[in-house]
């Protein structure tokens, strides 16, 4: 059986790589200039892959451990990392509004950008909120 501490770096590890993957993934279609500078399914099959392995790691433990590895600390860092989403989502619209006007950019590459950003802005903070929660 997996423990607490287990599931809780099962979940960091794997929404961190997602959120990186998104990073990248953003950062390849602004510097590129093309909405799929890496397969477009890389970064859903890495957010679809997160959570399949976290449902799997907190079906496979313990009712205790899964409570635990979810407590009010969690929760905390959850909807910490959720105000930061959002108010980046928001941001994109302002940011992008100039460059796209000015045709700097494409929509296409936008989109795929702004979608793959809003993704990272919730999972890498909530990462960091974690690990900073541990030192």
């Amino acid at each position: 059986m997996l423990s607490a501490n287990a599931l809780s770096n099962i979940r960091v590890a794997v929404l961190g790589v997602t959120g990186i993957i998104c990073l990248v993934y953003a950062s390849l279609a602004l510097l590129t200039g093309r909405p799929d500078p890496i397969p477009p399914w890389v970064p859903a099959l890495f957010g679809v892959g997160s959570a399949a392995i976290i449902m799997i790691a907190f079906f496979s433990a313990t009712r205790r451990a899964a409570d635990m590895a979810s407590d009010e600390g969690f929760a905390a860092d959850n909807g910490r990392a959720h105000k930061i989403g959002y108010l980046v989502a928001l941001f994109l619209y302002p940011a992008f509004a100039a460059p796209l006007a000015l045709g700097w950019i494409s929509w296409p590459v936008a989109y795929a950008a702004m979608g793959t950003l809003t993704a990272a802005a919730f999972l890498l903070p909530f990462v960091l909120f974690d690990l900073k929660g541990r030192l």
